[in-house]
């Protein structure tokens, strides 16, 4: 490949991104967050065709901030519903990457990067394990009884 083809490639360019990508960010991107409610389901603010509800989560990894927010409204038979709008994000500095919205298939990409480092995990462990001094066997003593028969 030619290195003008390997400068315009996007998905290289998340490569090479992702090789000094935060390993805590890495895990949220690749197997997504672990959150917690910090503000559970609560009205937030009153609107003209209903209630505006939010609920606030946050992940216990990289820290990242989502707002769920939901549109509480009286359907035509007076049942109460709550109708999903979406969710707004808060990231850390650092979280977003402008090369996954340019690459081509970015999350396998990022997979891919997650298959390579912890394939360096396992061969690192493997050579402290071929490193380390062996550990010397003891024999166990055995200690014969002569008993004594008494005649």
């Amino acid at each position: 490949m030619s290195a003008t083809r390997q400068e315009n490639n996007p998905s290289l360019s998340l490569a090479a991104v992702l090789e000094g990508y935060s390993d805590i960010y890495l895990d949220c991107r690749g197997i997504q967050h672990r959150w917690n409610i910090t503000d559970d389901l609560h009205v937030a603010e009153k609107v003209e065709n209903g209630e505006l509800v939010e609920r606030h989560l946050e992940c216990e990894r990289c820290t990242t901030v989502r707002r769920d927010r939901f549109l509480m409204r009286m359907d035509r038979w007076s049942v109460r519903r709550l109708q999903v709008l979406g969710a707004v994000y808060q990231y850390p500095e650092d979280y977003l990457l402008s090369e996954m919205g340019q690459a081509d298939s970015p999350r396998e990409v990022l997979r891919s990067e997650q298959l390579r480092r912890a394939m360096n995990k396992t061969r690192a462990k493997t050579k402290a394990k071929k490193a380390a001094p062996a550990k010397k066997k003891t024999a166990k003593k055995t200690s014969s009884v002569r008993a004594t028969v008494a005649s």
